[in-house]
């Protein structure tokens, strides 16, 4: 109550400011012009926006092209602005706005209009709200004026309706404080009652914590009990297995015992382990019978072990005696080997000797070729053949005892002795070989001398050999003419004041000679090399010419080429544009442009032939050069032939171009000549049979190319070329056509691609039109008649159904435009289909027997359709 007193005082002093700020403002005139004058808010069904709103406002600023008008007031009081807003944020913000601030996010009312001036009626308060009837916006004071009493009305009925809401409201809370009392008064009651639960909860709770604890404590008794009965459990069985393991650790250590028990004291381990297993065995408990069978496996293994360790040292003792044996006999060979070496190497001493003594003598300075032959005859005598088999036989000796040889060589005792025998045997090789061989090569050397000398004397005059006996020494002897410049240069350089060349100088004389005749061939080879290289400079110039030649040549054919491709490209272009050219003009193109392509590569293989055989025929020091520059030339025809290659491609592809014409034109003309025939058939009631025999005109079974032309040459309005109905009798048929080929050259079948009616009737509008049955799709069926629209723009076709035989009339179109059969390119017969095709005439007629499967509505097959 005290709430709505103070705010039905504030309402009153709202009213008295407001009447007295009325009285206060002077009359102001009527607005003279469009935003030029004062605007005058009235009434508005919202008390609080009203008192916000409602006063007198004037221009104060522009915008979006619209005045702004300001709420006249005291000094502090809010702004309360009526602006225009375009627009820019979307057509639910454009329109005229009340609020503190233009464009701000608090606003009071709003009217969607956009006149040049705020508009009087209309606006919506809130501004999402319902349009407020009682609020208005008139322009000038006087308006204002003459409207106060209905402004003092609407503040009445305003005051009314504000006091009924303050008493409803004021009920509301007489109703709210019953409310609450009520409901204090049972959480009045809700805690005594809780209190009392409470109360006796605890109870309950001290009284369970008692049980809980006496509980507690007997568990905790009988807890300590049972744990010290395991505590004394578990001293006596530790006591226990403690006795275990000593005794088990007593028996262990006499097992071990046999592991290092002898012969001697394996008696007296036995006896000790017996004796322990007797005392100490019932001690071990679970491990007793592991024990006792450890110590049976350890006694039998100690007995094995003991047999073998006897066993290796019988074995040992075996080699050893046989090894002293082998020695033995081994020092008793060495021995023997030794006095036999012995007896050789004296021998060999005494024939080596011998042999020295005779042929020393020929190695003296002054020995003369008769005593060094001589000696020659010696060594190969008696003497030298007894020198030579001793040292053979000390070297079989050492050979054969090589093993022999190695141990008196590593022993002490006989490494001096062995020693010393290879010195002797080596030192009569020496004499013996050695000094022969050396006798032999003074022999040699004394012919050779005796030759030369033979030479010079030859040649040599009293004083030697002079000027001209020099040129005929070179002539004579080497062969080779010396000039008079090298004869007096050897002269001076080996002859004496004379210019004679003694003896002595004979050796030197043949060198210089040997040098002079190596010196002209020097210069005859560089000579000719000069020569060469002349005749490969101007063979290498012949051959850069013709490569150039060739190179040339095919240069020349670049344009060819290149206009041959740009031709190949033009036809191209041709077959691929909106309209190709005729066959004939394709086909003078294609000659000339297969003509040029044809001459093109047979120049291009050509030239590249005649510079392989030229790379061929060139010397092999200008085969590298040749290879060099005729790669140039056949990279040139690498390239045209690759360019060429595209004409061909292009050609290829006209080709094809051309075969698709020529086959859409014989499909074209194949059904033209099937619109012929059965109009002929049409014309002369002819059925299939009768048509074929009239085609058939020898009658063995098959139409030949020549019947098959005069027989469409015989059909009203066939005005064809016979090449182009040979062209498809090829087409069809090859060399004969059989009666099936022929059947079916002027049947058309259809595969049905989506489900459709078999009707009677053309028409699927007139009353006598059945449905004979549906046709499924993937079947198959031959055109009779057709297609033609009909008054629906349905197109049909009469057909005969593949299937079984059944003759009706068919949709191809519906006047949508939905496909419902297509033509097949190849017609093969389904599974379902008999073996044998039937004529489409035979089956017209025997359709008139057949009764229809299924009827159904004009209007259910329409709209199927």
């Amino acid at each position: 109550q005290q709430q709505q007193q103070q705010q039905q005082a504030a309402y009153q002093q709202q009213q008295a400011q407001y009447q007295q700020q009325q009285q206060q403002q002077p009359a102001q005139p009527q607005a003279g012009g469009a935003g030029g004058g004062q605007l005058s808010v009235t009434g508005c069904g919202n008390p609080t926006v009203s008192e916000i709103i409602r006063g007198t406002f004037s221009p104060h600023a522009q915008n979006h092209s619209r005045p702004v008008y300001r709420k006249e007031g005291p000094q502090g009081a809010i702004d309360v602005l009526i602006y225009f807003w375009d627009d820019r944020d979307g057509a639910s913000f454009c329109g005229w706005w009340f609020g503190p601030k233009v464009g701000g996010d608090q606003v009071w009312a709003y009217n969607p209009e956009r006149a040049q001036e705020p508009p009087q009626t209309g606006w919506r308060v809130p501004y999402d709200g319902p349009v407020d009837q009682a609020l208005q916006v008139v322009p000038g004071g006087g308006a204002a004026q003459q409207q106060q009493p209905q402004q003092q009305q609407w503040d009445q009925q305003s005051y009314q309706r504000q006091q009924q809401e303050q008493q409803e409201q004021q009920l509301r809370q007489q109703q709210q404080q019953q409310q609450i009392e009520r409901q204090r008064q049972q959480q009045e009651e809700q805690r005594h009652q809780q209190a009392e639960q409470q109360r006796v909860w605890q109870q309950q709770q001290q009284e369970k914590l008692r049980l809980q604890e006496e509980q507690r404590k007997r568990m905790q008794e009988e807890q300590n009990r049972r744990q010290e009965e395991e505590m004394q459990r578990k001293r006596e069985a530790d006591e226990k297995m403690r006795l275990e393991q000593v005794a088990i650790l007593g028996v262990r250590k006499v097992i071990q015992k046999l592991q290092v028990a002898t012969l001697k004291s394996l008696d007296e381990v036995k006896g000790e382990l017996d004796q322990v297993l007797a005392q100490e065995l019932w001690k071990t408990g679970s491990h007793a019978d592991q024990l006792k069978n450890e110590a049976v496996q350890q006694t039998e293994r100690a007995k094995q072990r003991i047999e073998y360790e006897e066993e290796q040292k019988r074995v040992a003792e075996e080699r050893r005696k046989e090894f002293e044996r082998i020695r033995a006999e081994e020092a008793e060979a060495r021995t023997k080997f030794l006095e036999e070496l012995s007896g050789l190497t004296d021998a060999l001493d005494k024939n080596a000797s011998a042999l020295k003594d005779m042929l020393t003598p020929a190695l003296e300075k002054d020995a003369s070729l008769a005593t060094a032959e001589k000696a020659i005859a010696a060594g190969e005598g008696e003497v030298g053949n007894s020198a030579k088999a001793a040292c053979k036989a000390c070297t079989d000796l050492m050979v054969a005892n090589k093993s022999a040889v190695e141990a008196l060589r590593m022993s002490s005792e006989t490494k001096a002795d062995m020693i010393g025998f290879q010195e002797r045997i080596h030192a009569g090789f020496v004499n013996v070989f050695l000094t022969g061989s050396k006798v032999q090569k003074k022999a040699s050397a004394m012919k050779r001398m005796n030759k030369r000398c033979e030479a010079f004397d030859k040649y040599a005059g009293a004083k030697g050999i002079t000027k001209s006996s020099i040129w005929k020494y070179a002539k004579g002897e080497q062969g080779f003419e010396l000039s008079a410049d090298v004869v007096a240069k050897i002269s001076a350089q080996l002859g004496d004041k004379n210019g004679s060349i003694p003896k002595e100088h004979y050796q030197q004389l043949k060198i210089c000679v040997g040098v002079a005749r190596e010196e002209e061939a020097s210069r005859k080879r560089v000579e000719e090399r000069k020569k060469r290289m002349a005749e490969l400079e101007e063979e290498k110039k012949a051959l850069q010419a013709e490569l150039d030649k060739f190179l040339e040549k095919m240069g020349e054919l670049d344009a060819e080429v290149t206009r041959t491709l740009e031709s190949s490209t033009g036809l191209q272009g041709k077959i691929t544009a909106e309209e190709p050219p005729s066959d004939s003009d394709l086909a003078d193109e294609v000659e000339d442009l297969q003509d040029v392509s044809k001459s093109l590569k047979e120049k291009i293989v050509n030239i590249c032939q005649e510079v392989s055989k030229l790379i061929q025929g060139a010397d092999a020091t200008l085969q590298p050069l040749a290879r060099l520059e005729g790669s140039k030339v056949e990279l040139k025809g690498r390239l045209f032939t690759s360019k060429l290659s595209q004409v061909t491609f292009a050609l290829l592809m006209v080709a094809e171009f051309r075969a698709k014409q020529a086959a859409k034109e014989l499909e074209k003309l194949q059904a033209s000549l099937v619109e012929l025939i059965k109009k002929h058939m049409a014309a002369t009631e002819l059925k299939m049979e009768d048509l074929f025999k009239a085609a058939d005109k020898d009658e063995d079974g098959s139409v030949s190319k020549s019947e098959f032309v005069t027989f469409v040459k015989g059909l009203d309005g066939c005005e064809t070329e016979d090449s182009k109905l040979e062209s498809l009798f090829a087409r069809i048929g090859g060399e004969s056509m059989s009666k099936e080929s022929f059947l079916r050259l002027i049947t058309v079948r259809m595969k049905v691609t989506k489900e459709t009616l078999l009707t009677s009737d053309f028409s699927l509008s007139t009353k006598d039109s059945k449905t004979l049955r549906r046709l499924l799709e993937g079947e198959f069926v031959e055109v009779q008649v057709g297609p033609t629209k009909d008054e629906k723009d349905l197109t049909r076709i009469k057909c005969c159904a593949i299937k079984d035989g059944l003759v009706g009339w068919a949709t191809v179109v519906g006047n949508t435009g939905a496909a419902f059969l297509e033509a097949c390119e190849e017609e093969k017969k389904p599974a379902e289909a008999a073996a044998e095709p039937t004529p489409a005439a035979a089956e017209a007629e025997a359709a008139t027997d057949v009764a229809p499967q299924k009827t159904e509505a004009d209007k259910e097959g329409t709209s199927q359709e």
